[in-house]
């Protein structure tokens, strides 16, 4: 089982991208492929100084001219493996998923227990900081990391109940997941990038990511495919990832029951976020009446925390929408 692992790295971040690469040097892969989505001059400098401070065959860096965002980076390293005649398996990372000693050897382990090979499926490794995907797993609900059906950007007035209890207890401290009984993996119906582990074959099959969406949710459109082709994705809860850095949306999550989108976070972000979710969203509904409601709903909650220094970010906010409902994706000019 000869694995290639691919990192996606940009801006500032080489000291997390050092943590990263060191950590899967300890593990059972043949190459990493790093894929430099034009970082900032410092991360490449340092980068290029720790190839040479290395001087290892298992490392293969590509300096990219532009940043082409997680869907063409990822797609990059994806077409490199892809053409690499001794990978048989792909882990993707982020460059701030640092594994687990043991988080390569569970997934082969798991890998070999499967029975059904016949079908295409993926792995993915843990994140503790996703507390969704263990969630999904524990109450054997795949979708539960879609969100409910016809919810927008993953609200739904069912669910608000629910959510606000969550945020309480999580100030309380006092939130669990549930009891998972020993569970140790189980069935989702999305997965990001970040841990995921497949056999290279199954490129032929679901393709690559569509470059088009820039950042966000390209992740979402390409695994779901696994699902639509009739295959399956296993989260494995023993393969372990550790964030060492928390994402922008994770960190707002945890303070609302919806997405803290007017406050002073980047707003191309918020636009792309919104924008790719909107557009993968319109593939999965059932009923585009209660989608459109709740989205109107969505709006007037928003319209109440405008104010004039965040006014310029509400408008980005129903752009986004707006593009992702016309099908207008691609990078914009920033």
């Amino acid at each position: 089982m000869k694995v290639l692992a691919i990192i996606v790295t940009y801006g500032n971040r080489f000291n997390f991208l050092k943590r990263v690469v060191n950590s899967i040097l300890k593990q059972d892969v043949y190459k990493i492929i790093i894929i430099d989505n034009n970082s900032s001059f410092e991360s490449k400098e340092k980068l290029k100084g720790f190839e040479k401070e290395l001087r290892s065959h298992k490392i293969k860096v590509f300096y990219l001219n532009d940043n082409y965002g997680s869907a063409g980076g990822y797609k990059m390293g994806l077409k490199q493996a892809y053409k690499d005649q001794e990978c048989d398996f792909i882990w993707l990372l982020d460059d701030d998923n640092k594994p687990d000693k043991k988080a390569l050897s569970v997934l082969k382990e798991y890998w070999q227990g499967i029975k059904d090979k016949q079908k295409i499926f993926a792995l993915l490794s843990y994140r503790k900081d996703r507390d969704a995907y263990k969630e999904a797993v524990i109450n054997e609900k795949p979708d539960l990391v879609l969100g409910r059906k016809n919810s927008f950007l993953g609200f739904h007035l069912v669910d608000l109940p629910r959510k606000i209890s969550k945020i309480i207890k999580r100030k309380l401290g006092v939130y669990t997941i549930g009891k998972d009984n020993h569970i140790k993996s189980g069935k989702i119906s999305v997965a990001p990038y970040g841990g995921m582990f497949f056999q290279k074959k199954i490129i032929e099959e679901i393709g690559y990511p569509n470059e088009k969406f820039f950042l966000y949710s390209d992740d979402h459109d390409w695994s779901h495919r696994i699902i639509k082709k009739g295959g399956f994705i296993d989260l494995i809860l023993d393969s372990v990832i550790d964030d060492i850095d928390t994402s922008w949306n994770l960190k707002e999550k945890s303070n609302s029951p919806f997405y803290s989108y007017l406050n002073d976070v980047d707003k191309y972000k918020v636009y792309y976020s919104v924008r790719n979710r909107v557009y993968f969203e319109k593939s999965l509904l059932t009923n585009d009446l209660v989608y459109k409601a709740h989205m109107r709903l969505f709006l007037l909650i928003l319209y109440f925390y405008k104010n004039d220094r965040n006014k310029s970010q509400y408008k980005m906010f129903k752009r986004a929408i707006n593009d992702g409902i016309c099908n207008k994706l691609g990078k914009i000019n920033e």
